[in-house]
């Protein structure tokens, strides 16, 4: 219990495998042990859902699942991060700076639902055309995907193959750029060459993850004047 406890820090983010968290115990072992972790609220899974429609949670598939800890500070602290050591070389980049921002976002969106809280994701994996989309989550009857980056660039190719597969049209990313909110068009390939499809970016920096649902509610608000 002890591996698995320090170990679920290292792989937040990354879809779990129970030999990347330990090759020396049977892997039912280590499932029991994170459903124990998961009712203690010690750990979160994130599953894989198709997002074929709302609800989400019945479009999971219960075997494909990321895992968040119960908190970003006790991350850092297993992970060997601190406050002082941090300060200490600002102009270099963490290795693990990308699941440092995914836990920080994740751990808020969790606690912003009161009721049922349950975060999903979305992943498809082709040969060709890999895509992984950090977070999607429900908004009234929007399903609304979120990417997390832990700089001011990255691209868009997932959150491009998400909108135009599931027809979507607003997406949410998270950075280290000032907030706003544009629209985006990109090409497509269809059996007729290349079509021109677009969905609206709202960008947020990584510490407004607490007026998300606020933010949401004014567009669609907005969007619904705008209709009238």
């Amino acid at each position: 219990m002890q591996r698995v406890f320090r170990t679920i820090p290292r792989i937040v983010g990354n879809k779990v495998k129970y030999s990347n968290i330990s090759r020396e115990h049977p892997s039912g072992k280590i499932k029991e042990i994170l459903d124990l972790l998961s009712k203690a609220k010690i750990c979160h899974r994130v599953h894989h859902s198709h997002c074929s429609g709302l609800p989400l949670n019945s479009d999971i598939k219960d075997t494909v699942y990321k895992l968040l800890f119960m908190d970003i500070g006790l991350m850092n602290h297993i992970c060997g991060n601190d406050w002082t050591y941090l300060q200490s070389f600002p102009d270099r980049d963490l290795v693990n700076e990308g699941a440092i921002a995914e836990q920080f976002i994740g751990q808020h969106l969790l606690t912003a639902q009161k009721n049922s809280p349950s975060l999903h994701y979305w992943v498809r994996q082709a040969r060709t055309a890999n895509a992984e989309i950090d977070y999607v989550i429900s908004h009234g009857p929007l399903i609304i995907p979120i990417e997390v980056k832990s700089g001011k660039s990255g691209s868009l190719k997932s959150l491009q193959q998400f909108v135009t597969k599931k027809n979507i049209s607003l997406a949410v990313r998270f950075d280290l750029n000032p907030p706003g909110l544009q629209k985006t068009a990109h090409g497509i390939s269809t059996e007729n060459g290349i079509e021109t499809a677009g969905f609206s970016l709202l960008s947020l920096p990584l510490y407004l993850v607490e007026a998300l649902p606020k933010v949401l509610d004014e567009i669609r608000e907005q969007a619904s004047y705008t209709a009238q």
